[in-house]
């Protein structure tokens, strides 16, 4: 019985795309339904479907069952992704139609740029879209008058008994978020989260909206326009709003799927990033994220400062953390503590909802 770190280890190789051999290793010995598994639990599995189909000689090793598995994953992945593409687009343009040019973020600016020719690789939940500050009321009508409506804990949101919530409702009761409660369309298959600012806010101060709209690049899709931020705030936006706020690397985890955001775009970019820029707003987080992912997946690392004994000790924790169930725990209560002190710093009326849940 293998590892579950052994398990992580080969499914970082595998999905990092680098090491083709990694793939065929898994098939020898017999990890392909642990693979799977763990892919399962990563929000992976399509992304190592599309691995494994790249490697036709390969496919021919796998059970039926296996391939069932794989292939179903992708094609409904694949199947809702694109769904995803035609109410991202629908939506576009009904805010263009309010004189509005929205600014996509995450899964879903990748999945109109540079995800376009493989939208079956990346698993995604919602529709996330920022706008200026100015237009964020207007934003919010717009897409009520579409058919939208906010959601909150699982419920619309109402501003009395029997009556549906509106944008200003919705902007009161997130007022501590950066996002608003995120809106449903009964016939679309994506929630729409509307934000105020692509970072939570102990790091809005250090990273104005300004730059990020200035430095953003223009894009359309069936004619309606939209904004995809620069290369450099895309990374920004993994480091500190997945790693650093979301707590995976005080949790000692590794997030695949950020990590090939990660490859990706820096694939697109063809290496030309303005590394500087992501450190003075990641700082050391950067570093390591960068480390890591060269060091777990095969991409090369480039040229980033990370310390290596600080790297290997952090490995093998994270080793530590995914073979013994009880030290994962530990991790993350201790990881939960220190996202509790950082909201009671800066964001205390959310801290009683952190403490409900």
């Amino acid at each position: 019985m293998p590892s579950s770190w052994a398990v992580f280890q080969a499914l970082c190789r595998i999905i990092g795309g680098r090491d083709r051999s990694a793939l065929d290793a898994c098939v020898e010995q017999g990890l392909m339904p642990h693979l799977i598994g763990m892919a399962s639990s990563q929000a992976v599995l399509p992304a190592l479907a599309v691995r494994c189909y790249a490697q036709p000689a390969i496919t021919g090793h796998i059970s039926d069952e296996n391939n069932r598995r794989l292939r179903d994953a992708l094609l409904a992945n694949t199947r809702r992704n694109m769904q995803i593409v035609l109410q991202a687009g629908a939506l576009i343009r009904t805010l263009n139609d309010a004189d509005i040019k929205p600014l996509l973020l995450k899964g879903t600016a990748q999945l109109l740029t540079v995800n376009r020719e493989n939208p079956g690789f990346r698993q995604q939940a919602d529709i996330d879209l920022l706008v200026k500050p100015g237009a964020l009321l207007a934003a919010g009508e717009a897409l009520r008058t579409a058919g939208y409506g906010y959601y909150r804990r699982r419920r619309a949101l109402e501003i009395k008994p029997g009556v549906p919530g509106d944008t200003q409702a919705a902007i009161r009761v997130s007022a501590a978020h950066h996002h608003l409660p995120p809106l449903v369309k009964r016939d679309q298959v994506a929630f729409v989260e509307l934000h105020r600012h692509f970072l939570p806010r102990r790091f809005q101060h250090e990273n104005p909206l300004q730059p990020l709209f200035d430095c953003a690049s223009e894009h359309q899709i069936n004619g309606a326009g939209f904004l995809v931020p620069s290369t450099e705030h895309q990374i920004i936006h993994i480091v500190l709003g997945r790693l650093v706020h979301d707590g995976c690397l005080t949790r000692r985890e590794f997030p695949i799927r950020e990590a090939c955001d990660y490859v990706g775009l820096m694939d697109s970019a063809q290496g030309l990033v303005d590394r500087s820029l992501v450190t003075k707003h990641c700082g050391k987080a950067f570093g390591v994220f960068d480390q890591l992912v060269a060091a777990l997946t095969g991409y090369q690392a480039t040229g980033t400062a990370a310390c290596a004994t600080d790297l290997e000790r952090r490995i093998a924790t994270m080793r530590r953390r995914y073979n013994d169930p009880a030290r994962a725990r530990l991790l993350d209560y201790y990881a939960r503590c220190v996202h509790l002190a950082n909201s009671m710093w800066y964001s205390p009326s959310k801290l009683a909802a952190y403490v409900s849940r």
